[in-house]
């Protein structure tokens, strides 16, 4: 499919070839704006990301017999569940059915979360040579700074494609399943003692000819390409409901997320896939909650929170972006921010619906009951939570939601002692 790289601050494009790092013309942010995209979502019988070629940059790539990148690994398609403990938190306070609520569950992704749609657009291109006739500036080596998720999905993918030298900085809040994710895909993983250092280290690595994939002033880091791994969430939610739903809550650190879903559902109606879009809900932490602070100030733009490092460690920012604020108004949307009880409550309630989230992820479930108290959502409305990491990989950050398991002598009466209900 072609495409033009489009500035979200004045409309100015500029040829992707070229690999710009912000608009040529007043430095704004990039994203994918394609030259002409099909009437309907595909009749495929493909069941990842990659069903959606035809809506995704693929120009330049190399695609296998199947029209996907060879580092493709079954991405997308993630389950779309009913979440009836989720409904009944929603509305326990009041005398009201809940909304229909439903899971997007992305930790069935490969490395268990989100940022596998991202890596698997972003990766490609950054090992994709220049177009015919120019030197070739594609990635030998990648470099990345994360909390833990998005240096994973990077690692396997650029594994994937044949990046034989791939480095992680994570933060001091990282925990070890990540570190030994990394690893276990050739990655090697090095945990900062300064976390804000990850900016000027990554940028020397690129002086040094590595590829950042990781949003850098200056730099070409493949950021518009990040929003088109997200929108494939909107798209993949019109095929599994027939329809788009009535909200979409999701998680916010830097927006990308939240922003590329939106761009998505955008495409939908202006090709006439879907007569209405969802309103955009953002949840985030109280203890850092930029955006929701931006939102109920009426701000023109996101500004910073410093306050003290969430529960959340994967929205840890203390800024956020102000293409998802001008997402989450364009829809008729919300911001919101949950605090640790509600949590790690909602870990719980969706746990008791089969999947367990990490506490980033659990900020989207969190939140829905704030906004069926604010009329956000109604009795009648279908919410989708985006469920956007696993808590297996956050052990330590869980622990006070779930518990640790007690070791007792075998015996029953030991057993009983230790359980919440009988067992006689």
């Amino acid at each position: 499919m072609t495409y033009v790289f489009e500035c979200l601050s004045c409309g100015a494009t500029t040829d992707h070839a070229e690999r710009p790092a912000g608009c040529p013309d007043c430095g704004g942010p990039l994203e994918v704006a394609h030259e002409d995209l099909p009437d309907a979502l595909p009749d495929s019988d493909r069941t990842d990301l990659w069903r959606y070629a035809d809506w995704l940059p693929t120009e330049g790539l190399d695609l296998d017999s199947a029209g996907a990148p060879p580092a493709s690994m079954g991405e997308g398609w993630t389950p779309l569940a009913d979440a009836p403990h989720l409904a009944q938190e929603a509305a326990a306070d009041f005398d009201a059915a809940g909304p229909d609520c439903l899971l997007k569950n992305e930790t069935t992704n490969p490395t268990w979360s989100w940022k596998d749609r991202l890596a698997s657009v972003v990766v490609p291109h950054a090992v994709a040579g220049a177009s015919a006739g120019r030197r070739s500036d594609g990635a030998d080596r990648i470099a990345t700074a994360s909390t833990g998720n998005h240096a994973s999905a990077v690692a396997a993918y650029a594994s994937r494609a044949g990046i034989d030298r791939v480095v992680a900085f994570l933060s001091p809040s990282s925990e070890p399943p990540h570190h030994r994710q990394i690893r276990a895909y050739g990655g090697e993983s090095i945990r900062l003692t300064d976390y804000g250092e990850r900016k000027r280290l990554l940028a020397e690595l690129a002086d040094c000819g590595w590829f950042a994939a990781y949003n850098l002033d200056g730099r070409y880091t493949g950021q518009p390409y990040v929003y088109e791994g997200y929108k494939t969430i909107a798209y993949e939610l019109v095929e599994q409901m027939g329809e788009s739903p009535d909200a979409v809550v999701v998680p916010v650190g830097a927006g990308d997320g939240l922003y590329g879903i939106w761009k998505g559902f955008r495409e939908l109606a202006a090709r006439g896939v879907v007569a209405e879009t969802p309103r955009m809900l953002s949840a985030e932490s109280t203890e850092r909650h930029p955006l929701a602070a931006a939102f109920e100030a009426d701000a023109e733009s996101v500004g910073r929170d410093e306050g003290p490092e969430p529960l959340s460690t994967s929205t840890m920012g203390t800024t956020s972006g102000d293409h998802a604020l001008a997402a989450v108004r364009a829809s008729g949307g919300a911001a919101y921010a949950a605090d640790r009880e509600a949590v790690e409550g909602a870990i719980r309630a969706v746990g008791r619906d089969g999947v367990f989230l990490e506490p980033a992820s659990a900020l989207a479930p969190a939140v829905v009951s704030q906004a069926f108290a604010d009329g956000v959502v109604g009795e009648d409305d279908t919410v989708v939570a985006v469920g956007t990491g696993a808590g297996v990989a956050w052990p330590g950050k869980t622990a006070g939601a779930v518990g640790e398991s007690p070791t007792v002598e075998p015996s029953l009466d030991a057993i009983g002692e230790e359980v919440p209900f009988g067992l006689r």
